[in-house]
């Protein structure tokens, strides 16, 4: 009937909404994009380019956040968390070339697993503390190295993070750290792919396909944010770390 049938590929809708999908639970936690992304986009493309494309846009995201509910939080707090992340997403990536990292990921997400579980049934708050830390304490350092390593290893860095911090902050606190600490990371990784060869015109078409649902994502789950009580707020914090763990043992099966 029609002499020109034009069909639009499967991949420009299923990247948005995943986006949207992604941004929105950042905009409620502060992080599970890459988690979103790289399980939803991997199923239509490389799981390599989902990494890089879910690097790329996390930039954009974290500095769209940074302006929602700019809670203070001390630069000599959260600066060196960051640099430690950094350097730890280095070294988990030259890691990757020579240590076989499927049973890691097993033993990792095993480990997330047991963890994420007694954090989602306990929803435990944070400790009785007026202020926010004014300087980063060495167990923060290490666990700020720590995720950044599992990070650049198996492209999974908030459960140690959540884990760890979630015991000093609030809900906005420690959403707002989330939000500063992946920023530079982001940037790292995806200068990193750059150089590489792995950002190229196919992931900044696909990153710009998703700015538009980012911005909707981030705003109906900031929306959401200050719905939720403390106690949901760390539950879907838990129900987060328990697909990010599942999602590690089956890659390590895999």
């Amino acid at each position: 009937m029609f002499p020109f049938q034009w069909r639009w590929p499967i991949e420009y809708l299923i990247i948005p909404l995943s986006g949207l999908l992604a941004f929105f639970l950042k905009g409620v936690t502060g992080t599970g994009t890459t988690t979103v992304i790289v399980a939803i986009c991997s199923l239509l493309i490389d799981a390599k380019t989902t990494v890089v494309l879910a690097s790329f846009i996390n930039i954009f995201g974290g500095l769209a956040m940074v302006k929602i509910d700019p809670v203070p939080l001390s630069k000599r707090y959260w600066i060196p968390i960051s640099i430690l992340m950094v350097a730890g997403s280095v070294t988990g990536a030259a890691a990757l070339k020579i240590i076989p990292n499927e049973p890691f990921q097993l033993l990792l997400g095993a480990v997330f697993f047991l963890t994420a579980m007694w954090f989602f049934l306990k929803t435990p708050g944070p400790r009785a503390q007026a202020d926010p830390p004014s300087a980063a304490r060495p167990m923060d350092l290490s666990i700020g190295g720590l995720a950044g390593f599992c990070g650049g290893f198996v492209g999974i860095n908030a459960p140690p993070l959540i884990l760890h911090f979630s015991r000093f902050l609030d809900k906005r606190r420690l959403r707002r750290l989330l939000v500063l600490i992946f920023i530079p990371a982001a940037m790292a990784q995806t200068a990193t792919f750059f150089i590489n060869g792995l950002l190229d015109k196919q992931v900044f078409i696909w990153g710009l396909t998703l700015i538009p649902s980012m911005a909707v994502g981030i705003y109906f789950g900031n929306r959401t944010f200050y719905r939720i009580s403390e106690t949901w707020f760390r539950r879907t914090l838990g129900g987060f770390l328990i697909v990010a763990s599942v999602r590690l043992i089956f890659r390590g099966i895999g």
